[in-house]
């Protein structure tokens, strides 16, 4: 979408003091964007009277939610904050007659039968997180279904970038080497695939001139690295070494997921164009 078209819209985002929110805000236009907040208070998504209440838009992205942090959340805070807000954010949708949803899911596919992950690859949610997003997902489908609402779902693979806060390899990775901290990584030669922030929010800014009426996109970079690559890469570009320790857990071990973007790059005219080194740089300077 152009800047001047883009300017014609209200677009409301939703966490957008998050990580993805706050980088998709500062690549639109400050007169166009709607924020979650009202007096610079958030507003509680979990509350529908809150949220029906807001300012109508266009357009809206649903980047908020609540993330897997270990040992902080219950089972019912992933529901409450994902799922639940994400039914209020589609009543409001209907009460206000907003054109398009654009909704930023996650990884839904657990251990992959296949590599790399199209969109067809079964579904299978293993974390309270993953199921919260994913009956999101089939709440939009329905809303969709029985509505003029267009939806367009992205389930991004690995996002990283400056910002985003700790509990993730990468963020945890540039914490230690920046304050030379000790860290252990477990399956060093596992493999995901990482797409840095700013070709995300190219995407976003591609899809709101785009309109389907529903469909879902895998979004990532179609490359994978082993976390023992992440580490050497940071390595090389300061020139320090990790105080690192690793470890095994069979468990938990996947061999690699990798996100075949075939479709979004076929429907958008869509690639990323940071290389994981670049996208590093970005992140530790």
């Amino acid at each position: 979408m152009k800047q001047d078209s883009i300017s014609d819209k209200k677009i409301l985002v939703t966490g957008s003091s998050g990580f993805i929110g706050s980088h998709i805000i500062n690549k639109l236009p400050k007169s166009c964007v709607v924020t979650d907040k009202i007096n610079e208070k958030i507003i509680d998504l979990r509350n529908r009277n809150e949220v029906v209440n807001t300012e109508p838009v266009d357009i809206v992205i649903h980047t908020a939610g609540k993330i897997p942090q270990v040992d902080t959340h219950t089972l019912a805070d992933y529901f409450d904050n994902n799922t639940s807000a994400t039914l209020n954010i589609l009543e409001y949708c209907l009460q206000k007659k907003v054109k398009k949803l654009i909704f930023v899911s996650t990884y839904v596919y657990g251990y992959p039968k296949y590599c790399p992950v199209d969109e067809i690859h079964p579904v299978n949610p293993q974390t309270p997180y993953t199921m919260s997003k994913y009956l999101s997902e089939l709440l939009c489908k329905t809303y969709s279904d029985n509505s003029d609402l267009k939806v367009t779902i992205l389930r991004p693979f690995n996002i990283f970038g400056k910002s985003q806060r700790l509990g993730f390899l990468i963020p945890n990775l540039v914490d230690a080497i920046k304050n030379g901290t000790y860290i252990t990584i477990t399956n060093k030669e596992s493999k995901r695939d990482y797409l840095h922030i700013d070709d995300f929010v190219s995407l976003i800014i591609k899809i709101l001139d785009v309109n389907y009426k529903f469909e879902t996109f895998n979004v990532g970079t179609g490359i994978s690295y082993a976390f023992s690559d992440i580490v050497k890469h940071i390595e090389d570009i300061t020139d320090k070494k990790f105080n690192i320790n690793y470890n095994e857990n069979q468990k938990t071990y996947i061999n690699e997921i990798k996100a075949d973007i075939t479709k979004i790059k076929n429907k958008f005219d869509w690639q990323p164009r940071i290389t994981l080194e670049e996208g590093l740089r970005m992140t530790l300077f």
